[in-house]
Protein backbone atom coordinates (compact mmCIF):
# COMPACT_ATOMS: atom_id res chain seq x y z
CA UNK A 1 0.00 0.00 0.00
CA UNK A 2 2.75 2.32 0.94
CA UNK A 3 4.28 2.65 -2.91
CA UNK A 4 1.10 4.23 -4.04
CA UNK A 5 1.46 6.72 -1.06
CA UNK A 6 -1.82 6.34 0.88
CA UNK A 7 -3.10 7.14 3.82
CA UNK A 8 -6.27 5.45 4.57
CA UNK A 9 -8.62 5.47 7.45
CA UNK A 10 -9.55 2.11 7.76
CA UNK A 11 -12.85 3.68 8.92
CA UNK A 12 -15.43 0.12 8.49
CA UNK A 13 -19.48 1.35 8.79
CA UNK A 14 -21.26 -1.52 11.26
CA UNK A 15 -24.69 -2.98 9.61
CA UNK A 16 -27.62 -0.83 9.21
CA UNK A 17 -31.18 -2.06 9.08
CA UNK A 18 -32.00 -2.33 5.52
CA UNK A 19 -34.50 -0.43 4.10
CA UNK A 20 -38.24 -1.85 4.15
CA UNK A 21 -38.84 -2.22 0.15
CA UNK A 22 -37.23 -0.79 -3.13
CA UNK A 23 -39.20 -3.13 -5.74
CA UNK A 24 -41.49 0.44 -6.39
CA UNK A 25 -38.25 1.47 -7.92
CA UNK A 26 -38.56 -1.32 -10.28
CA UNK A 27 -39.79 -1.24 -14.31
CA UNK A 28 -43.14 -3.33 -14.85
CA UNK A 29 -42.37 -6.50 -15.94
CA UNK A 30 -44.20 -6.77 -18.75
CA UNK A 31 -42.45 -4.16 -20.19
CA UNK A 32 -39.44 -5.66 -19.88
CA UNK A 33 -40.58 -9.61 -21.11
CA UNK A 34 -41.56 -7.69 -24.28
CA UNK A 35 -38.06 -6.92 -24.69
CA UNK A 36 -35.31 -8.27 -27.06
CA UNK A 37 -31.64 -7.92 -27.98
CA UNK A 38 -30.62 -5.74 -30.82
CA UNK A 39 -27.49 -7.61 -31.31
CA UNK A 40 -29.99 -10.85 -31.85
CA UNK A 41 -31.04 -8.42 -35.29
CA UNK A 42 -27.70 -7.95 -36.10
CA UNK A 43 -26.44 -11.29 -35.92
CA UNK A 44 -29.33 -13.50 -35.59
CA UNK A 45 -27.15 -16.80 -34.82
CA UNK A 46 -26.53 -14.89 -30.96
CA UNK A 47 -30.32 -15.45 -30.08
CA UNK A 48 -30.34 -19.29 -31.79
CA UNK A 49 -30.16 -21.87 -29.35
CA UNK A 50 -30.05 -24.07 -32.43
CA UNK A 51 -27.49 -22.10 -34.18
CA UNK A 52 -23.77 -23.79 -34.09
CA UNK A 53 -21.43 -21.14 -34.60
CA UNK A 54 -20.74 -18.29 -32.13
CA UNK A 55 -22.21 -17.58 -28.88
CA UNK A 56 -25.85 -17.83 -27.68
CA UNK A 57 -26.88 -14.80 -25.60
CA UNK A 58 -29.52 -16.12 -23.55
CA UNK A 59 -32.54 -13.23 -22.61
CA UNK A 60 -33.02 -15.25 -18.47
CA UNK A 61 -36.53 -13.73 -18.64
CA UNK A 62 -38.26 -15.89 -20.99
CA UNK A 63 -36.10 -18.86 -20.79
CA UNK A 64 -36.95 -21.34 -17.97
CA UNK A 65 -34.50 -23.72 -18.72
CA UNK A 66 -32.27 -24.73 -15.73
CA UNK A 67 -29.04 -23.31 -15.82
CA UNK A 68 -27.90 -25.59 -12.70
CA UNK A 69 -25.95 -27.74 -15.10
CA UNK A 70 -24.02 -25.88 -17.01
CA UNK A 71 -20.14 -25.67 -16.86
CA UNK A 72 -18.84 -22.06 -16.28
CA UNK A 73 -15.77 -20.76 -17.98
CA UNK A 74 -14.16 -17.44 -16.03
CA UNK A 75 -14.61 -15.51 -12.71
CA UNK A 76 -17.72 -14.96 -11.61
CA UNK A 77 -19.69 -12.01 -13.19
CA UNK A 78 -17.36 -12.21 -16.14
CA UNK A 79 -17.93 -15.78 -17.57
CA UNK A 80 -19.49 -18.28 -20.18
CA UNK A 81 -21.64 -21.19 -19.46
CA UNK A 82 -21.53 -24.79 -21.39
CA UNK A 83 -24.10 -26.96 -21.66
CA UNK A 84 -21.26 -29.45 -22.30
CA UNK A 85 -17.51 -29.59 -22.62
CA UNK A 86 -17.68 -29.04 -26.22
CA UNK A 87 -20.76 -26.65 -26.28
CA UNK A 88 -20.58 -23.17 -27.99
CA UNK A 89 -20.45 -20.78 -25.38
CA UNK A 90 -24.03 -19.35 -23.53
CA UNK A 91 -24.27 -15.73 -22.42
CA UNK A 92 -27.18 -14.67 -19.59
CA UNK A 93 -28.87 -11.30 -20.45
CA UNK A 94 -31.81 -9.82 -18.78
CA UNK A 95 -33.16 -6.47 -20.06
CA UNK A 96 -33.19 -4.38 -16.77
CA UNK A 97 -34.98 -1.27 -18.01
CA UNK A 98 -37.11 -0.04 -20.14
CA UNK A 99 -35.71 0.81 -23.61
CA UNK A 100 -37.49 4.37 -24.98
CA UNK A 101 -37.14 6.52 -27.87
CA UNK A 102 -34.26 8.40 -26.35
CA UNK A 103 -32.84 10.32 -29.14
CA UNK A 104 -32.61 14.06 -27.98
CA UNK A 105 -33.16 17.20 -30.74
CA UNK A 106 -31.59 20.00 -28.95
CA UNK A 107 -32.83 23.74 -29.65
CA UNK A 108 -31.37 26.32 -32.17
CA UNK A 109 -29.91 28.52 -29.05
CA UNK A 110 -27.89 25.37 -28.39
CA UNK A 111 -26.79 24.04 -31.58
CA UNK A 112 -25.59 27.46 -33.39
CA UNK A 113 -22.81 27.37 -31.12
CA UNK A 114 -21.57 24.19 -32.88
CA UNK A 115 -20.33 24.29 -36.23
CA UNK A 116 -21.24 20.88 -37.57
CA UNK A 117 -24.22 20.13 -40.47
CA UNK A 118 -26.12 18.28 -37.27
CA UNK A 119 -26.10 17.48 -34.05
CA UNK A 120 -28.08 14.61 -32.26
CA UNK A 121 -28.36 12.87 -28.23
CA UNK A 122 -28.87 10.07 -27.30
CA UNK A 123 -29.55 11.06 -23.49
CA UNK A 124 -29.77 7.77 -21.10
CA UNK A 125 -31.50 9.76 -18.49
CA UNK A 126 -34.92 8.89 -16.68
CA UNK A 127 -37.31 10.96 -14.70
CA UNK A 128 -38.79 7.40 -13.50
CA UNK A 129 -36.34 4.50 -13.08
CA UNK A 130 -33.06 5.01 -10.79
CA UNK A 131 -31.37 1.85 -12.76
CA UNK A 132 -31.47 3.30 -16.45
CA UNK A 133 -29.39 3.70 -19.38
CA UNK A 134 -25.71 3.70 -19.35
CA UNK A 135 -24.96 1.61 -15.83
CA UNK A 136 -28.18 -0.92 -16.83
CA UNK A 137 -26.59 -2.22 -20.11
CA UNK A 138 -23.73 -3.15 -17.61
CA UNK A 139 -25.66 -4.82 -15.02
CA UNK A 140 -27.81 -6.61 -17.88
CA UNK A 141 -25.44 -8.91 -18.47
CA UNK A 142 -23.07 -8.86 -15.26
CA UNK A 143 -26.19 -9.57 -12.97
CA UNK A 144 -27.35 -12.67 -14.68
CA UNK A 145 -24.06 -13.90 -14.84
CA UNK A 146 -23.38 -13.44 -11.56
CA UNK A 147 -26.96 -15.36 -10.65
CA UNK A 148 -25.58 -18.47 -12.89
CA UNK A 149 -22.63 -18.01 -11.23
CA UNK A 150 -24.39 -18.73 -7.78
CA UNK A 151 -22.75 -15.78 -6.36
CA UNK A 152 -23.84 -15.18 -2.63
CA UNK A 153 -22.00 -12.19 -1.52
CA UNK A 154 -20.07 -9.32 -3.02
CA UNK A 155 -18.24 -6.46 -2.98
CA UNK A 156 -17.40 -3.63 -5.13
CA UNK A 157 -15.65 -0.25 -4.82
CA UNK A 158 -15.72 3.31 -6.15
CA UNK A 159 -15.69 6.84 -5.01
CA UNK A 160 -18.49 7.64 -2.41
CA UNK A 161 -19.86 9.89 -5.44
CA UNK A 162 -19.83 6.98 -7.43
CA UNK A 163 -23.11 6.38 -9.63
CA UNK A 164 -21.80 2.48 -9.88
CA UNK A 165 -21.87 1.94 -6.12
CA UNK A 166 -25.60 3.39 -5.94
CA UNK A 167 -27.11 1.66 -9.02
CA UNK A 168 -25.41 -1.67 -8.41
CA UNK A 169 -26.56 -1.30 -5.18
CA UNK A 170 -30.37 -0.77 -6.29
CA UNK A 171 -29.80 -2.74 -9.15
CA UNK A 172 -28.63 -5.95 -6.74
CA UNK A 173 -32.54 -5.61 -4.80
CA UNK A 174 -34.56 -4.63 -7.69
CA UNK A 175 -33.60 -5.94 -11.07
CA UNK A 176 -35.75 -9.08 -11.93
CA UNK A 177 -33.71 -11.43 -13.46
CA UNK A 178 -35.65 -14.89 -14.03
CA UNK A 179 -39.19 -13.50 -15.46
CA UNK A 180 -40.78 -14.25 -11.79
CA UNK A 181 -39.54 -11.56 -9.96
CA UNK A 182 -36.09 -12.58 -8.70
CA UNK A 183 -33.33 -10.05 -8.42
CA UNK A 184 -30.18 -11.51 -7.13
CA UNK A 185 -30.01 -9.51 -4.03
CA UNK A 186 -26.66 -10.68 -2.90
CA UNK A 187 -25.33 -9.55 0.27
CA UNK A 188 -23.10 -6.35 -0.37
CA UNK A 189 -20.05 -4.75 0.67
CA UNK A 190 -18.71 -1.43 -0.54
CA UNK A 191 -15.61 0.49 0.19
CA UNK A 192 -15.66 3.80 -0.56
CA UNK A 193 -13.14 6.37 -1.76
CA UNK A 194 -13.56 9.67 -0.19
CA UNK A 195 -12.69 12.57 -3.07
CA UNK A 196 -9.43 14.38 -1.81
CA UNK A 197 -10.92 18.43 -1.89
CA UNK A 198 -14.73 17.14 -2.00
CA UNK A 199 -17.23 17.28 0.97
CA UNK A 200 -18.54 14.03 1.20
CA UNK A 201 -22.30 13.74 0.79
CA UNK A 202 -23.87 12.98 3.79
CA UNK A 203 -27.25 12.03 2.55
CA UNK A 204 -25.92 9.78 -0.07
CA UNK A 205 -23.75 7.64 2.23
CA UNK A 206 -26.90 7.16 4.26
CA UNK A 207 -28.88 5.81 1.40
CA UNK A 208 -25.75 3.54 0.82
CA UNK A 209 -25.52 2.32 4.47
CA UNK A 210 -29.20 1.54 3.39
CA UNK A 211 -29.07 -1.01 0.93
CA UNK A 212 -25.74 -2.97 1.69
CA UNK A 213 -24.37 -5.12 4.82
CA UNK A 214 -21.07 -3.08 5.10
CA UNK A 215 -19.13 0.10 4.28
CA UNK A 216 -15.35 0.88 4.51
CA UNK A 217 -13.84 4.76 4.04
CA UNK A 218 -11.00 4.97 2.26
CA UNK A 219 -9.41 8.30 3.19
CA UNK A 220 -8.01 8.41 -0.24
CA UNK A 221 -5.36 11.45 0.18
CA UNK A 222 -3.63 10.77 -3.19
CA UNK A 223 -4.55 7.95 -5.32
CA UNK A 224 -5.39 4.23 -4.37
CA UNK A 225 -6.17 2.54 -7.74
CA UNK A 226 -5.24 -0.72 -9.58
CA UNK A 227 -3.74 -3.89 -7.63
CA UNK A 228 -3.12 -1.69 -4.30
CA UNK A 229 -7.03 -0.76 -4.55
CA UNK A 230 -8.31 -4.25 -5.12
CA UNK A 231 -6.01 -5.37 -2.14
CA UNK A 232 -7.48 -2.36 0.12
CA UNK A 233 -10.96 -3.60 -0.34
CA UNK A 234 -10.25 -6.97 -0.25
CA UNK A 235 -9.06 -6.25 2.97
CA UNK A 236 -12.77 -5.43 4.47
CA UNK A 237 -14.81 -7.96 2.55
CA UNK A 238 -16.16 -10.66 4.04
CA UNK A 239 -14.45 -13.62 4.10
CA UNK A 240 -17.11 -15.44 2.38
CA UNK A 241 -16.80 -12.98 -0.81
CA UNK A 242 -17.60 -14.66 -3.86
CA UNK A 243 -16.46 -11.86 -6.03
CA UNK A 244 -15.04 -8.20 -6.30
CA UNK A 245 -16.92 -6.41 -9.03
CA UNK A 246 -14.74 -4.39 -10.63
CA UNK A 247 -15.02 -0.15 -10.67
CA UNK A 248 -17.96 0.95 -12.75
CA UNK A 249 -18.94 -2.33 -13.50
CA UNK A 250 -16.85 -2.29 -15.79
CA UNK A 251 -15.44 -5.96 -17.43
CA UNK A 252 -15.33 -8.01 -20.61
CA UNK A 253 -19.20 -8.64 -20.39
CA UNK A 254 -20.07 -5.63 -19.26
CA UNK A 255 -18.46 -4.54 -22.77
CA UNK A 256 -21.66 -6.31 -24.31
CA UNK A 257 -24.01 -4.03 -23.11
CA UNK A 258 -22.53 -0.93 -25.40
CA UNK A 259 -22.04 -3.47 -27.98
CA UNK A 260 -25.66 -3.69 -28.17
CA UNK A 261 -26.10 -0.27 -27.65
CA UNK A 262 -25.09 1.06 -30.69
CA UNK A 263 -27.20 -1.52 -32.70
CA UNK A 264 -29.95 -0.01 -30.88
CA UNK A 265 -28.85 3.23 -32.20
CA UNK A 266 -28.98 2.16 -35.45
CA UNK A 267 -32.76 1.05 -35.19
CA UNK A 268 -33.98 4.64 -33.64
CA UNK A 269 -31.86 6.13 -36.54
CA UNK A 270 -34.07 3.97 -39.02
CA UNK A 271 -37.48 4.81 -37.07
CA UNK A 272 -36.62 8.41 -36.25
CA UNK A 273 -35.79 8.68 -40.24
CA UNK A 274 -33.46 11.49 -38.50
CA UNK A 275 -30.41 10.73 -40.51
CA UNK A 276 -29.29 9.20 -43.70
CA UNK A 277 -26.22 7.53 -42.64
CA UNK A 278 -24.75 6.93 -39.83
CA UNK A 279 -22.91 9.86 -37.40
CA UNK A 280 -19.73 10.25 -38.07
CA UNK A 281 -18.55 11.61 -34.50
CA UNK A 282 -19.50 10.24 -31.30
CA UNK A 283 -18.77 12.31 -28.13
CA UNK A 284 -19.07 9.90 -24.86
CA UNK A 285 -17.13 10.30 -21.42
CA UNK A 286 -14.46 7.88 -20.52
CA UNK A 287 -14.23 6.41 -16.69
CA UNK A 288 -13.47 2.81 -16.32
CA UNK A 289 -13.69 1.82 -20.17
CA UNK A 290 -16.75 -0.65 -20.91
CA UNK A 291 -18.99 2.14 -22.88
CA UNK A 292 -16.44 3.66 -24.68
CA UNK A 293 -15.22 0.04 -25.67
CA UNK A 294 -18.39 -1.19 -26.40
CA UNK A 295 -19.42 2.00 -28.93
CA UNK A 296 -16.10 1.39 -30.47
CA UNK A 297 -16.30 -2.32 -30.94
CA UNK A 298 -20.25 -2.00 -31.74
CA UNK A 299 -19.13 0.84 -34.36
CA UNK A 300 -17.20 -2.30 -35.77
CA UNK A 301 -19.77 -4.68 -36.03
CA UNK A 302 -21.77 -2.07 -37.60
CA UNK A 303 -19.42 -1.00 -40.50
CA UNK A 304 -19.58 2.25 -40.01
CA UNK A 305 -17.13 4.99 -40.53
CA UNK A 306 -17.95 6.80 -37.28
CA UNK A 307 -15.04 8.01 -34.94
CA UNK A 308 -15.78 8.06 -31.31
CA UNK A 309 -14.17 10.54 -28.90
CA UNK A 310 -13.73 9.56 -25.25
CA UNK A 311 -13.17 12.36 -23.05
CA UNK A 312 -11.64 10.84 -19.75
CA UNK A 313 -12.60 11.70 -16.47
CA UNK A 314 -9.32 12.31 -14.86
CA UNK A 315 -6.14 11.40 -14.87
CA UNK A 316 -3.20 10.46 -13.04
CA UNK A 317 0.63 10.41 -11.82
CA UNK A 318 4.00 8.68 -13.64
CA UNK A 319 3.66 6.15 -11.05
CA UNK A 320 0.02 5.20 -11.12
CA UNK A 321 -0.56 5.34 -14.88
CA UNK A 322 2.61 2.34 -14.50
CA UNK A 323 1.46 0.59 -11.42
CA UNK A 324 -1.64 0.05 -13.14
CA UNK A 325 -1.10 -0.28 -16.78
CA UNK A 326 2.46 -0.54 -17.46
CA UNK A 327 2.49 2.50 -19.53
CA UNK A 328 3.15 5.17 -17.81
CA UNK A 329 3.70 7.25 -21.10
CA UNK A 330 -0.33 6.87 -21.92
CA UNK A 331 -3.32 8.79 -19.62
CA UNK A 332 -4.72 6.84 -16.73
CA UNK A 333 -8.14 6.41 -18.66
CA UNK A 334 -6.62 5.79 -21.87
CA UNK A 335 -4.69 2.58 -20.14
CA UNK A 336 -7.11 1.24 -19.01
CA UNK A 337 -8.96 1.40 -21.74
CA UNK A 338 -6.21 -0.09 -24.10
CA UNK A 339 -5.97 -2.46 -21.28
CA UNK A 340 -9.72 -3.78 -21.48
CA UNK A 341 -9.80 -3.44 -25.36
CA UNK A 342 -7.12 -6.19 -25.42
CA UNK A 343 -8.55 -8.82 -23.18
CA UNK A 344 -12.27 -8.23 -24.80
CA UNK A 345 -11.09 -8.52 -28.04
CA UNK A 346 -9.23 -12.00 -26.98
CA UNK A 347 -12.23 -13.33 -25.66
CA UNK A 348 -14.59 -11.95 -27.93
CA UNK A 349 -12.17 -14.22 -30.38
CA UNK A 350 -11.91 -17.11 -28.24
CA UNK A 351 -15.60 -17.49 -27.89
CA UNK A 352 -15.82 -16.64 -31.54
CA UNK A 353 -18.74 -13.80 -31.70
CA UNK A 354 -19.56 -12.64 -34.98
CA UNK A 355 -18.25 -9.55 -37.23
CA UNK A 356 -14.92 -9.34 -35.36
CA UNK A 357 -12.31 -8.83 -37.79
CA UNK A 358 -9.06 -10.21 -36.71
CA UNK A 359 -7.59 -6.32 -36.54
CA UNK A 360 -10.34 -4.87 -34.86
CA UNK A 361 -7.45 -3.45 -32.40
CA UNK A 362 -5.86 -1.91 -35.08
CA UNK A 363 -8.87 -0.11 -36.37
CA UNK A 364 -9.87 0.83 -32.90
CA UNK A 365 -6.50 2.57 -32.13
CA UNK A 366 -5.54 4.05 -35.41
CA UNK A 367 -8.76 4.83 -37.08
CA UNK A 368 -11.63 4.89 -34.45
CA UNK A 369 -10.87 5.83 -30.86
CA UNK A 370 -9.70 9.76 -30.58
CA UNK A 371 -8.83 9.94 -26.48
CA UNK A 372 -9.05 13.49 -25.24
CA UNK A 373 -7.20 13.12 -21.88
CA UNK A 374 -7.17 16.94 -21.15
CA UNK A 375 -10.71 18.71 -20.96
CA UNK A 376 -10.96 16.74 -17.46
CA UNK A 377 -9.15 19.51 -16.06
CA UNK A 378 -9.19 21.47 -13.30
CA UNK A 379 -9.81 18.10 -11.82
CA UNK A 380 -11.96 15.36 -11.19
CA UNK A 381 -15.22 16.64 -10.45
CA UNK A 382 -14.33 20.19 -10.50
CA UNK A 383 -15.99 22.65 -13.42
CA UNK A 384 -14.78 26.59 -14.44
CA UNK A 385 -17.33 28.55 -14.30
CA UNK A 386 -18.34 28.72 -17.97
CA UNK A 387 -18.90 25.15 -17.68
CA UNK A 388 -21.48 25.71 -15.19
CA UNK A 389 -23.44 28.36 -17.00
CA UNK A 390 -23.01 25.65 -19.97
CA UNK A 391 -25.13 22.91 -17.72
CA UNK A 392 -27.80 25.26 -16.75
CA UNK A 393 -28.55 26.64 -20.33
CA UNK A 394 -28.82 22.67 -21.36
CA UNK A 395 -30.64 21.85 -18.92
CA UNK A 396 -33.21 24.63 -19.74
CA UNK A 397 -32.84 22.46 -23.23
CA UNK A 398 -34.12 18.85 -21.69
CA UNK A 399 -30.17 17.89 -21.39
CA UNK A 400 -28.91 17.50 -18.04
CA UNK A 401 -25.10 16.80 -17.40
CA UNK A 402 -22.93 16.28 -14.23
CA UNK A 403 -19.87 18.11 -13.56
CA UNK A 404 -17.43 14.90 -13.30
CA UNK A 405 -18.38 12.92 -17.17
CA UNK A 406 -20.30 14.49 -19.33
CA UNK A 407 -20.18 18.30 -18.51
CA UNK A 408 -16.35 17.52 -19.80
CA UNK A 409 -17.19 15.79 -22.34
CA UNK A 410 -19.47 18.15 -24.09
CA UNK A 411 -16.74 20.82 -23.63
CA UNK A 412 -14.51 18.47 -25.61
CA UNK A 413 -17.21 18.89 -28.12
CA UNK A 414 -17.53 22.81 -28.29
CA UNK A 415 -13.51 23.01 -27.89
CA UNK A 416 -13.49 20.89 -31.34
CA UNK A 417 -15.86 22.69 -33.12
CA UNK A 418 -14.33 25.57 -32.18
CA UNK A 419 -10.82 24.00 -33.89
CA UNK A 420 -13.33 23.15 -37.35
CA UNK A 421 -12.92 19.40 -36.20
CA UNK A 422 -16.64 18.89 -36.94
CA UNK A 423 -17.35 20.89 -40.37
CA UNK A 424 -19.88 19.69 -42.14
CA UNK A 425 -20.59 16.55 -39.75
CA UNK A 426 -23.10 15.08 -37.92
CA UNK A 427 -22.41 14.51 -34.36
CA UNK A 428 -23.67 12.29 -31.62
CA UNK A 429 -23.60 13.15 -28.01
CA UNK A 430 -24.31 10.11 -25.99
CA UNK A 431 -25.38 11.80 -22.81
CA UNK A 432 -24.23 8.94 -19.73
CA UNK A 433 -25.68 10.53 -17.04
CA UNK A 434 -28.80 8.98 -15.50
CA UNK A 435 -30.62 12.57 -13.93
CA UNK A 436 -33.20 10.89 -11.40
CA UNK A 437 -33.40 11.87 -8.44
CA UNK A 438 -32.80 9.54 -6.20
CA UNK A 439 -32.92 11.16 -2.59
CA UNK A 440 -36.98 11.51 -2.31
CA UNK A 441 -37.88 7.92 -2.83
CA UNK A 442 -35.10 6.81 -1.18
CA UNK A 443 -35.01 8.57 1.72
CA UNK A 444 -38.81 8.27 2.12
CA UNK A 445 -37.85 4.84 2.70
CA UNK A 446 -35.52 5.17 5.01
CA UNK A 447 -38.79 6.76 7.23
Amino acid sequence: MSVVGMTQSRRPIPPFPQIADVSGLAPPSAALNSQSLALGKLFPSLADPDATEGPFIVNTLSCKDSFAGYIRRGEPGNSVFLSHADARATIPWAPIFVRQNNLLQLPSSVTRQIDCSEVLVMNESSAHYPVFGNKARKYEFLLPNLKWSGAQRLGTMGAVSSNHALQFALANRVADLTGDGQPLNCALDLVLFEVPGAATDMARLAILRSLVQHIAIASNDVELVGEAGYEYAKHWLHPDTDSLVPPGGSNEVSVLGHMNAIAELAQLLDAAQAWKAPPDVIFVAMGSGSTVLGLLLGVHLMGWNTKVVGVADQDKSYLTRWLLNRQPSVPFVEGNVAQLARSTVEWLQKIRFPGISPDVLRVMQQETFVPDSTSWEPGYGLIEPADGERANELKEAGLTLDPVFTLKAWRSLLTMSQTGALKNKKVLFWNTYNSFDYMPPLQSSLG
